[in-house]
């Protein structure tokens, strides 16, 4: 079943993009083509689906463990002996979480862009579905080798999704967002490679095995030095996805230049992956690194927040306004990984499904008001209860919820965050408190005109939110509601994993 799982969504895309192949080739009739042009959506959407089946399925014999007790199903194949590498997938407590949350979070993406007028829709849903596909690997590897594959591979689909189906810059006619996106992530994967293959060679140095598995190169005896010199390589590569800091440039003009349904996957899906490849790989492979750089990380992190929060004031774009908020939240998440707290972890794992949840609510609204003022400049969105029927009160609730509003997830991720890192990290979470405040107010002076003002003309046509959108956006705030009541379920299953990686950082600190 685990095959099954990660690999459906890519088999799916395939099915859909040759169908449309097929029609465009052998279909001569134009009313024919027009009849079967929306096959790829109904393809796609019925793949994700089945797959979120197999997923609850799988959550639900989780569900059935003990808390203390390890929950998981693993695959392992030889796939080149030679090297050592191995198709090693391991699925836990903590993978099914993420994996449940990016499948929910495709399945609106792809109603939502039905709306959306796009073309060569088989190659639009083969970039999603296969995204969706590299991405759940990633969250289920264990051969260091292969993450770097799919970790490279995720970034084809985006490149893709902006400059194929992105707003061209009228100025330099270029798609800057997905050419820097392209740059950063090349460079830093590099980096990456490096100390993947120099960790493996000093294993087999050391041991004489050569392998890639991370499980086993956690157990690699290494000087302090290298250690912190191999670990650099992988946070190159997973702060620049996060975005920290000064490496964040390419996340505002990619949401600028894509679609809406671009935005909601790149910060839907994309940016989970680097906070997961911190508490999967980083702290594990170099717990001692992670300690003596965690100051320097935490500063970096939190200079995010605070200048993320200054720049939103400024914002009269919205799509730029959200994507700094979730540049802020992120940078929030990141300080907190690193206090090394079982309770903070798993407030951060309530927090990687809150936030981007919240933040992918945030961009269908901003889509939906796009489409009734024709224009995304706040400026312009005035009386918006009067333009459009329930929209100001779900905007309301988004915006609450991405600040953490009690009820919802976000509010439980933030209070175990804090409260999982004041014991060891009270002044970095006295800040990260003020930080949080600040954001806040941004996010409220810059959204909160929109619900007042006067509408100049008398015969303004109002717009009415089909049913479509509210299911959509009612979906996310029963998610975000639901959890909010009720984290046991996600705490529960994610326990083992979480505990594991605390371990790592508690021996570092016991053997100081």
């Amino acid at each position: 079943m685990l095959l099954w799982l990660v690999f459906l969504p890519v088999i799916g895309g395939f099915i859909g993009w040759l169908c449309q192949v097929f029609l465009q080739r052998i279909v001569v009739s134009t009313d024919v083509q027009l009849r079967w042009q929306r096959l790829p959506i109904m393809v796609a959407f019925t793949t994700i689906l089945i797959t979120l089946i197999l997923a609850i399925i799988l959550w639900a014999n989780a569900i059935n463990v003990e808390p203390d007790s390890s929950w998981s199903k693993e695959v392992n194949y030889d796939w080149i002996p030679l090297l050592g590498i191995h198709f090693h997938l391991l699925l836990d407590g903590l993978s099914l979480v993420v994996i449940t949350s990016t499948l929910f979070i495709v399945l609106l993406v792809i109603i939502y862009s039905s709306k959306e007028n796009l073309n060569n829709l088989g190659l639009f849903y083969l970039c999603v579905l296969f995204m969706t596909s590299a991405i759940m690997m990633l969250f289920v590897i264990t051969d260091l080798f292969l993450m770097f594959f799919f970790w490279e591979a995720v970034a084809i689909p985006i490149y893709f999704l902006i400059s194929l189906w992105g707003r061209r810059d009228l100025n330099s006619q270029r798609f800057n967002g997905a050419n820097k996106f392209l740059i950063y992530t090349q460079i830093s994967s590099l980096l990456m490679l490096i100390s993947i293959v120099s960790l493996a060679l000093i294993n087999w140095n050391l041991t004489g095995q050569w392998t890639f598995d991370y499980q086993i190169l956690t157990k690699t005896p290494i000087s302090s030095n290298t250690e912190f010199l191999l670990m650099l390589g992988f946070l190159a590569a997973f702060l620049i996805r996060i975005p920290l800091v000064p490496f964040h440039n390419w996340f505002i003009e990619a949401h600028i230049e894509s679609s809406t349904s671009g935005s909601m996957m790149i910060s839907g899906l994309l940016l989970n992956t680097a906070t997961f490849g911190l508490l999967r790989f980083v702290i594990p492979l170099f717990p001692n690194a992670s300690l003596a750089i965690m100051p320097v990380i935490s500063i970096l992190a939190m200079f995010t927040v605070f200048y993320a929060a200054l720049l939103a004031f400024n914002q009269t774009d919205i799509k730029k306004l959200i994507a700094y908020i979730h540049i802020a939240l992120m940078g929030f998440v990141t300080t907190i990984i690193y206090s090394g707290s079982v309770i903070a972890f798993q407030g951060v794992v309530i927090q990687m499904i809150a936030i981007n949840l919240a933040i992918v609510g945030m961009f269908m609204i901003s889509g939906l008001l796009a489409e009734c003022y024709l224009t995304r400049n706040i400026n312009q969105f005035i009386g918006l209860k009067e333009q459009v029927r329930y929209l100001s009160s779900f905007t309301l609730f988004f915006m609450l919820a991405v600040l953490g509003i009690p009820g919802t997830a976000n509010f439980v991720g933030n209070y175990m965050m804090l409260l999982g890192s004041y014991t060891s990290y009270s002044y970095y979470t006295i800040l990260l408190v003020i930080g949080l405040l600040l954001l806040s107010i941004s996010l409220i002076i810059r959204m909160q005109p929109i619900f007042y003002g006067v509408v100049d003309k008398v015969d303004v046509t109002k717009h009415f939110l089909s049913k479509k959108d509210i299911l959509l956006l009612s979906s996310v705030l029963i998610i975000l509601i639901f959890i909010g009541l009720y984290p046991k379920i996600v705490l529960d299953i994610s326990y083992s994993t979480v505990n594991q990686t605390q371990q790592y950082i508690t021996a570092e600190r016991v053997g100081e």
